[in-house]
């Protein structure tokens, strides 16, 4: 109780106390106590959520840039093997064609004519990212720089086949072979229409094998070469060797065939 004296009037206050200011009981302190406790877990809880998701970022960055590393490095001896292989059949077609050669003048345009042949594999691989290269487009591309780019409808004939990098490049060498060897003895060299490839495969998954038949029809038999030359050991070595394949030449009454057999790499 208060006396006061408002405007010459006396007052009498009177205070009661309310449950607002009642002090807590023992039993709502537990439970407060309890309702901290449940905030302060989940804060905790929500820093350490965060925390677990900024280590995850963390661990994927760092995963992620090893895994580039791996790979960069990867591609590196990848790029360094085939540059060594490359210049290594290189150097071997350049000795083999100086062995065979008679003058400067030939082993260059031998020599050269090869290159071509093997740049024209490595054009193909790198426009399909080293991934896969289409037989089809490589016998156009290597009978095109010997008989000229437009060959005749139904010169070649086959199902679409991908090849390796190493199957690419072992064929196109030998392509450019037997078509040079065709220029020069065979009836191609006065008509390509007399050139016949044609080619299938048979069987599934690594069991696959491509049957390639290579025909020059002529007018006169073609008799087997007394000696052997470099371009037919390039021929054989890629084809047995290089590709684990086999080939067989039958010289006819009417003209040449050749049929190679490969097994195809998934």
């Amino acid at each position: 109780r208060r006396d006061i004296v408002v405007a010459g009037r006396p007052w009498t206050l009177l205070f009661r106390p309310t449950s607002a200011f009642e002090p807590p009981s023992s039993r709502a302190i537990p439970v407060m106590l309890g309702l901290f406790g449940l905030l302060l877990a989940g804060a905790i809880a929500l820093v350490a959520r965060y925390q677990e998701r900024a280590y995850d970022a963390k661990s994927a960055l760092h995963e992620a840039t090893e895994k580039s590393l791996l790979e960069k490095d990867l591609i590196l001896q990848e790029m360094k093997h085939r540059i060594k292989n490359s210049i290594t059949r290189v150097l071997a077609i350049a000795r083999q064609t100086a062995s065979q050669a008679t003058d400067v003048k030939e082993f260059s345009a031998s020599f050269s004519a090869r290159l071509q042949a093997m740049a024209a594999s490595q054009d193909m691989l790198t426009r399909s990212r080293w991934q896969k290269a289409d037989l089809g487009d490589l016998l156009r591309i290597e009978l095109g720089q010997v008989f000229g780019k437009d060959l005749p409808e139904g010169v070649l004939s086959g199902p679409q086949v991908l090849l390796d990098e190493t199957t690419t490049q072992a064929l196109g060498l030998t392509f450019h072979e037997l078509a040079t060897n065709a220029l020069k003895y065979g009836e191609a060299g006065n008509s390509v229409g007399a050139l016949k490839v044609d080619w299938n495969v048979k069987g599934r998954g690594r069991e696959r094998t491509l049957t390639l038949n290579w025909r020059e029809a002529g007018q006169k038999k073609l008799e087997a070469p007394a000696k052997t030359g470099f371009g037919t050991k390039l021929i054989d070595l890629n084809v047995t060797r290089e590709l684990r394949g086999t080939i067989a030449r039958d010289y006819r009454d009417d003209g040449l065939k050749v049929e190679i057999r490969i097994p195809l790499v998934e």
